[in-house]
């Protein structure tokens, strides 16, 4: 595989099976990703993905696996409409974190946490209780909608905490519009806050999804705007142009630069722009890889 395009994936995907659509059991999520992680697309790999309530399964799954190797984990905090239901969640996830931290050993190790705020009108609470997680890696996941600009300003204004936004689920309304999902990569760039993405980027490159009739959008493109918009200052007009775009035939990489259309970014600039973009949530790694070699871009040097 090209240099640009390996940098551009390189540690992207935090493996999400326990999640829909796969939606595996602990056990044979556990093997997919130890079997990845020991295997030649261990490069494209990140972080384990585990609901907090399933932290005790993971450890049972793990002492099951000989000489298995110690594992990075994000945990996903327990989901939360109000105010007072959030407040309830952190307090479980934190205990339930901290006693598996205790009993795990050299099994595993939480590096992230995971948490969706109830609202934008929250988000200064929000911030404020989430200052006990100051050791792992926090990821504010935002609601769609009006408010979002505002929330991200305030997650940067931390200097620490991390943005986090959904690019699919199991309906229509569930995919941002491109526009939307330009919108947020534009200002999170532009305030320079770490963030990742999760659900639905699947391909490669725009695809219509047949069970929600939904518009899915592309990995490669979504990585890539964070890049142009880093390097070249892109306009939001011109990250959903880039967003949109769906044929393969409109990208090319090389060992020094990945090229969109007219426009260019040297690997340097990737390099810079994935310290900004850190992951995406995926249950199905395999499948992207798969499509870009049958797609002829993991071997396309031009």
């Amino acid at each position: 595989m090209v240099a640009s395009l390996q940098t551009l994936l390189d540690g992207v995907i935090d493996y999400a099976g326990l999640f829909p659509p796969a939606k595996l059991d602990m056990a044979p999520a556990v093997a997919n990703y130890i079997r990845t992680l020991q295997g030649d697309d261990e490069w494209f790999l990140g972080r384990f993905v585990c609901a907090s309530t399933q932290l005790n399964d993971l450890k049972a799954a793990l002492l099951q696996i000989p000489d298995a190797p110690e594992i990075p984990v994000s945990v996903i905090g327990r989901a939360n409409d109000n105010l007072d239901g959030w407040h309830s969640a952190l307090e479980h996830d934190a205990k339930t974190m901290t006693d598996f931290v205790k009993s795990a050993g050299d099994l595993a190790v939480i590096e992230a946490y995971e948490v969706r705020i109830p609202s934008h009108k929250n988000i200064e609470a929000c911030i404020r209780d989430l200052n006990s997680f100051q050791d792992v890696d926090v990821f504010v996941e935002l609601p769609w909608g009006m408010g979002i600009d505002d929330s991200l300003a305030a997650l940067a204004e931390t200097e620490w905490l991390c943005a986090k936004a959904r690019t699919g689920g199991p309906t229509p309304g569930a995919f941002p519009a491109a526009a939307e999902l330009a919108e947020f990569l534009h200002g999170a760039v532009g305030l320079d806050l770490s963030f990742k993405l999760t659900a639905g980027l699947h391909h490669p490159f725009p695809k219509h999804d047949r069970e929600t009739g939904a518009r899915m959008h592309g990995f490669i493109n979504v990585l890539a705007a964070c890049a142009f918009a880093l390097s070249e200052d892109m306009s939001r007009s011109e990250l959903e142009d880039l967003l949109l775009t769906q044929s393969s035939d409109a990208w090319s990489f090389t060992d020094k630069q990945l090229r969109w259309c007219d426009s260019t970014v040297s690997i340097e600039d990737i390099e810079d722009s994935r310290e900004l973009f850190w992951s995406i949530g995926s249950c199905s790694p395999k499948e992207g890889l798969d499509e870009l070699g049958a797609l002829g871009l993991t071997e396309r040097d031009n």
